[in-house]
């Protein structure tokens, strides 16, 4: 049976044309380009039977063509290769293109940066285009892995991890002026009564409930030395089963639309909470609070002790909106305006 004509490339033949898209080239200097300490190699490693058949397959799609020979100082003259218009116009077309799956970003993605770098290109659009992408397939991921169980839920949350933290490696580049990518990691988890955000006090002084605790996993567990000293505590939280955001909310305070910085909302660009709760007592392996308007099974970021020379401020306070409005907290809670995302998936 005949061969069928593919019409994509593969990463090995788009690579190949990207080199030979930079300058005229004989088959084994391009072959040389992609072992390991070769100038492409670093990235993407190819034999040279594969590099060989990579330029086959592009002068069959007539992405290439022979340019001309040039000598040999140990045998016969080499055919040099260059991109065809076509070839040039398809490749660029791909270059600009954000990678599908998160899968190969470590491949292909750093190969059209590497390319785009080499050509003195502004990259910032691929990249936010690359956003983009890792934004929709961690939506959908959140879902699988809220609705998947045994192995697949495995599978789905190794994905949805792979994906958050190559949103950060490419938000890093976008923010130059990020070292590093932004990446925090739970150092415990709340046990309260709250199973549902419908019903939810607004803030910690309308929390009547009674204790929460929050437990700490065992390496942050020398961190509380000392913790008990304190009457409160700054409890800063991830809000897990937050979904989304906007510019604007609908603050349950209100009856007209604010600024999402300018609310205590929980749908924000980074789902943080900071609460500040009077601290009950402190064991080995955790902390007793009251007043803690936290879901149980929230992530806790971090705790902070209350100073208040440091956290009280002096002059005189403005609260904006919430004067005269801040009372209704002990009138109102939670509803289902905010959608809880396990209740989403059900």
């Amino acid at each position: 049976m005949a061969r069928q004509a593919r019409t994509d490339p593969s990463l090995t033949e788009w690579a190949v044309l990207g080199l030979l898209r930079e300058g005229s080239a004989h088959g084994w200097d391009v072959a040389r380009a992609f072992t390991p300490d070769g100038s492409i190699g670093n990235v993407w490693t190819v034999s040279r039977p594969l590099v060989y058949r990579a330029i086959s397959v592009l002068r069959e799609l007539g992405y290439v063509e022979d340019r001309g020979s040039a000598r040999s100082a140990s045998g016969p003259e080499r055919v040099l290769l260059a991109p065809t218009p076509r070839g040039r116009a398809a490749f660029r077309r791909w270059l600009d293109r954000p990678v599908e799956h998160v899968r190969d970003l470590r491949s292909e993605l750093l190969l059209k940066l590497l390319f785009g770098d080499r050509a003195g290109l502004d990259r910032r659009p691929l990249l936010r285009a690359q956003l983009a992408e890792l934004e929709r397939g961690e939506n959908g991921l959140v879902g699988r892995v809220a609705e998947s169980e045994g192995f697949d839920r495995t599978v789905a949350l190794w994905r949805l991890t792979s994906a958050r933290a190559a949103r950060a490696f490419v938000e890093a580049l976008l923010d130059e002026r990020a070292d590093e990518p932004v990446q925090y990691h739970a150092i415990g988890f709340v046990r309260s009564a709250h199973a549902e955000l419908d019903g939810m006090p607004l803030q910690p002084a309308a929390d009547r409930t009674g204790p929460s605790r929050i437990d700490l996993s065992e390496p942050h567990r020398g961190c509380l030395a000392d913790l008990d000293g304190f009457s409160h505590v700054w409890v800063i939280a991830h809000l897990h089963e937050s979904v989304g955001w906007g510019p604007v909310v609908d603050p349950f305070l209100d009856d007209r639309p604010r600024g999402t910085f300018a609310s205590r909302s929980p749908h924000r660009p980074n789902p943080i909470a900071i609460s500040l709760c009077t601290l009950a007592s402190v064991d080995g392996e955790g902390i007793l609070v009251e007043g803690l308007d936290l879901l149980d099974g929230t992530p806790v970021l971090d705790l902070k002790p209350y100073v208040p020379l440091f956290d009280a401020p002096a002059g005189a306070v403005a609260a904006g909106w919430f004067e005269d409005r801040a009372e209704l907290i002990f009138e109102r809670t939670s509803d289902r305006r905010w959608e809880q995302r396990s209740r989403r998936y059900q």
